[in-house]
């Protein structure tokens, strides 16, 4: 699967902003309120990434696009959703707010995108669904293991239970393709050893956060993650929906996104209520 969104240096921005006219391109903030409040770049315009679908008729598709947020991801997978959306020129400023204030300078990082042909039958799009699900389980319930307050356990229990409901949905799924009725530790047998190493979106989610340091190491930063991990899977699955060539297919994947477009808006409420504690 090829993308056409572009990566942007800090001082590529910098460059490109103030060589240009504001009405020129469009900045854009995917963060959340709170964050654009607390510090933002002039002249940005604000669409928290769970928002962006929704409000994709404030964003010019005829002018260039540069996206940030913290540190990088959250822009990254904007980026990707705008292009999917058939923006034409998008570019995501790689290392934020962070980097743009010199508190860090992170390189661009890959996001292993699972390929897809289209070709797909649909319980092979299942399962690839389903591996990816549940590593990004595993890595919310390593964190509530790694936990030391009863909040934080809380947290990312929860998160754990959203990730195991999509996997009961797509269990579900499995079976009513195959008309017939299996178990769920073979299902996950098979799914498992598929797309192994891969989270939600085909990040892989320890090559990730290797390369960001610590900066996903508090409840905002793990939500940041979070987010920017559902945004790649949303778009991964709306732009296996369109080039899917079994209705099939195209059912499931349509299905998939919806729930990941609910998953990311409640994140987005998890982010803000506790940026109101903090």
């Amino acid at each position: 699967m090829t993308r056409a969104m572009k990566l942007m240096s800090v001082d590529e921005a910098r460059a490109y902003t103030e060589s240009r006219q504001p009405d020129a391109y469009t900045l854009l903030d995917v963060r959340q309120g709170w964050e654009y409040e607390e510090f933002h770049l002039p002249g940005a315009l604000l669409i928290p990434l769970s928002e962006l679908l929704d409000r994709l008729g404030e964003v010019d598709p005829d002018k260039p696009v540069i996206t940030y947020c913290l540190a990088g991801g959250r822009s990254a997978a904007a980026a990707s959703l705008l292009d999917g959306e058939g923006f034409g020129e998008v570019y995501s400023m790689t290392g934020g707010v962070m980097a743009w204030r010199g508190h860090t300078a992170f390189g661009p990082v890959e996001f292993g995108v699972i390929e897809f042909s289209g070709r797909e039958t649909p319980q092979e799009v299942v399962i690839k669904a389903y591996a990816m699900e549940h590593r990004l389980q595993e890595f919310y319930l390593l964190r509530a293991d790694l936990a030391e307050t009863l909040e934080r356990i809380e947290l990312f229990m929860e998160l754990a239970g959203f990730e195991d409901q999509h996997m009961d949905v797509l269990f579900g799924h499995y079976q009513k393709i195959m008309g017939e009725t299996m178990s769920r530790r073979l299902f996950e047998e098979v799914a498992l050893t598929d797309a192994a190493g891969a989270a939600e979106g085909g990040v892989s989610i320890q090559h990730y956060l290797d390369a960001m340091g610590d900066t996903f190491d508090e409840d905002q930063g793990v939500l940041q993650f979070a987010s920017m991990v559902e945004a790649q899977a949303l778009d991964y699955y709306l732009r296996c929906s369109r080039r899917a060539e079994k209705p099939e297919a195209r059912e499931v994947f349509e299905t998939l996104a919806r729930e990941e477009r609910a998953h990311l808006k409640l994140l987005a409420r998890f982010m803000d209520r506790r940026g109101e504690e903090d």
